[in-house]
This record gives C-alpha cells, structure tokens and sequence, in this order.
C-alpha cells in the first residue's frame, strides 16, 4: 500500500518554511526560530515515535484507507473492515521516505512506546488490548505481530514502560473492571538479552474510571500517574482538591449536547505495589481533583512538576509530585491557559523552559494549533508562540535530539515536523 507519492514527497520538500509566530506582547523571551513541514499519510495518525540515532520513524495509524471515523471513541471497535497498524519511514538528509505500512490486527493504534534498546515497539491497540512488534522485522516487513488481550471492549490507549522493561502498563480507557469504565492493565513482558520481544501477559488490573486515556511513569520508575476524564462517583469517595474550584467542578462539558460531567481526577500509582499485590491492593495512592477532562499528565525530568491537560478549561494544570504524596491539598502550582481550544498533546523540551501544547480544537470547525509556553515563570498568562497545525493535533513526540518536534494531524491526516533552530541568546 503505498503511503507517499512522488508528488507528495515534492510537496513536502517545498512546505518547509521558516516560521516565526508569537504573541510579542506578552511574550516574555524571544521566540524560537522554527522549520515547519507536513506529511501526508493515508489513515489518521496518533503517535509518532522516532529511534534515538534519528534514522527512522514509526506513525501508528488507524482508518489506513478508509474515511475518518465520527462517531465516539467508545463505539470504535464496532467498526468493520478497519486497517491499523504502523507506518514506516526512514530518514533521509533530514526528509522523511516511506518505507513501508505494518497491519498490526486490530481496529485501532493509538499510543506507542520503545522497549529499552529499541528492539521491540509495543503499541496499545484499541479493543484488541496491547501488541508487541519486533523492530527490525518491521522495517523488513517481516512483523509478526503479538496481541495480549485487556478484556471485552478495553479500548486500550496508551502504553508505558519501566527502565528495564519487564513490565508495560496500559491506559484500557473503557475497559469495565470492578464496577467501574477503565482500568489499568499490568502486563509481565519477557524479552532476549538484547531486548528482542518473547513474550508477555496481563498479571493483574487496577480499576481507573472513569475514562483514563492516558498514563505516565516518573523518571525513577516508581509513580505511576494516571488521569481519568471524569470523576467515578461510587468508585471513588476521597479526593483531594475539592476546594479549589479550578480543581473540583460540576459543569464540565465533554462534548456539547450531553449533560455536564464532575471533573476529572490524576491518581498516583505505586508501581511495586501495582506489580507485587494481588489485585493491585493499595497501589492508589492518591486522588487529586484535575479540572474538566485532564486527557494527559507528563512530568519534569527534574520531578519539579506535573503538567495535566485540561482539555475541558483549555489549561495546563500544574503539580508538584512530592507535596502530592507529603501535602496533597497544597501540591497544585497552578494552571496556565494555553491559548487554544482543547489541548491534548503535551511536550517539554530538553531545557525545561518550554512547555509544547497541541490545542487539539477537537469538537470544534476549524483546525488546530501548537503552542509553545515559556514557563520559566508562574504567571497564569504566560508567554504562547503560535504554530498553526492540522485538524485535530492529538500527540506530540519531542525527538531525542531536543530539536525536533512531531505531531501528529489526527483528522487531516498529516505529520506535522518542527525543526527548533537555536538562536544565540536562546536558554540552553
């Protein structure tokens, strides 16, 4: 199946152009200098994931030659006649050549993430629950893909992995598990010495509804942090944050035409607890209330912070991740707004000083935009340069190098490549 024409690829040479947008009143550094490009890719993309030496890029697509789907996320795995899977480029002075398309046998292919040493891709894979593909296989076209099941429906999102990847966690978004609409799913991964893919199984799940589309480990490997679109009331009688009303609300708006929904929650995992307890027995740590729709949650490499889109208040809120666990009621810093409608995808690059933001505009007309914060101050009205995206930016991947940032164009179907050029005052 072919992805990118001649004329595609001329298309993509010509696109790149140097960007400079920004808001200089408010603007509190000199924006960056960027090279902006699109791709055109033939289904929806939703994660992009570059190796470490920059030679290839692989897109987790789904819908591959197909319309774009427009009924909910939920209903997603009713659809018949649906091709997913991942698409394959290799680098090439700086340009992106396609290689090849990889069907992974599911209905969807969301979030994706590198097993350590890059020797195996691990994919969460909508209602077929989570796949394991070799890399080099796949450049060769000669995947066999490994599917481990998350249940009826699961609707699997996202993925995650520890430091020496014995265990993936996965983000089942409506997965039904103790009376409630998401879980967690616990997977023991076993892999060569060298990182290539054997096998793997779900050893347990912990109950995270309403809706957790999204996860992410903290850099020692010992907090899982999970947000959960909307708070399950029966399921979870404590929280934190209830009296702070940009934290705890009753008029959240998830789609316009529906009755408003209380706000969402950020859990605090204990990942030994999570993998060591049966059932995942007190591996919740805590509770804290997110705002209207929290979609994603990263956290600092210094640990200083958590960032959680609120994609329901157009917010970055902002927590600190020690007083989360010593002084809950105290741990949030603020929020930021982001300038845009409905951000989803967040990104930091490798100074720290910017926050990226993809304001996904998802439930909107038009099409939607990158925001680039300087958060090297607290201000709820930061400094925002704007690069304009395609329909619906749902993620977005900082390459290793620090410079180069991914987005991936849900519903136009484009992957959208911004190159930082360093100016010489710039932080470094």
């Amino acid at each position: 199946m072919a992805h990118l024409s001649s004329d595609t690829i001329a298309k993509f040479l010509l696109s790149v152009s140097l960007l400079i947008v920004s808001q200089p009143s408010i603007l509190a550094s000199e924006p960056l200098s960027m090279l902006h490009a699109e791709v055109a890719v033939d289904g929806n993309p939703s994660t992009i994931l570059p190796t470490s030496d920059g030679r290839f890029v692989f897109v987790s697509m789904t819908n591959v030659g197909g319309p774009n789907y427009s009924t909910p996320d939920v209903e997603a795995g009713k659809r018949r006649g649906v091709v997913s899977g991942v698409d394959i480029f290799r680098t090439v002075d700086s340009k992106l050549e396609f290689v090849r398309f990889i069907r992974i046998g599911s209905k969807g292919a969301n979030g994706m993430i590198f097993l350590p040493g890059e020797k195996t891709i691990v994919v969460a894979a909508g209602d077929e629950g989570v796949v394991f593909l070799d890399v080099q296989a796949a450049i060769e076209g000669k995947a066999k893909p490994k599917i481990v099941s998350q249940g009826n429906g699961a609707g699997t999102w996202d993925v995650v992995a520890k430091s020496d990847g014995k265990y993936v966690f996965a983000s089942n978004e409506y997965g039904q598990f103790q009376l409630q609409r998401g879980n967690i799913g616990v997977l023991a991964v076993e892999t060569t010495s060298d990182g290539h893919f054997l096998n793997a199984h779900t050893i347990r799940n912990i109950p995270a509804g309403n809706k957790a589309p999204r996860l992410t480990l903290s850099p020692n490997g010992s907090r899982l942090y999970v947000v959960r679109e909307i708070h399950p009331h029966a399921a979870v009688l404590h929280f934190f944050g209830k009296r702070n009303p940009l934290l705890s609300k009753h008029d959240c708006i998830q789609i316009w035409g529906i009755p408003p929904q209380a706000n969402g929650l950020l859990s605090v995992i204990d990942v030994q607890k999570a993998i060591r307890m049966p059932s995942g027995e007190g591996s919740i740590l805590i509770e804290m209330a997110s705002g209207c729709s929290p979609v994603t949650v990263i956290e600092a490499n210094d640990s200083s912070t958590l960032y959680v889109a609120a994609r329901g208040d157009n917010k970055v809120l902002r927590f600190s991740p020690s007083l989360l666990e010593s002084d809950p009621e105290n741990a949030f810093l603020g929020a930021v707004d982001t300038g845009g409608d409905a951000p989803v995808g967040l990104g930091l690059l490798p100074n720290g000083k910017r926050l990226i933001v993809t304001n996904s505009n998802r439930f909107g007309k038009h099409g939607g935009e990158i925001s680039i914060i300087d958060i090297t101050h607290s201000s709820d009205r930061a400094a925002i340069q704007r690069v304009p995206a395609g329909d619906f930016p749902r993620n977005i991947t900082i390459a290793p190098d620090g410079k180069t940032i991914f987005v991936a164009n849900y519903s136009s179907r484009t992957i959208e490549v911004v190159r930082v050029q360093k100016k010489r005052n710039d932080p470094k």
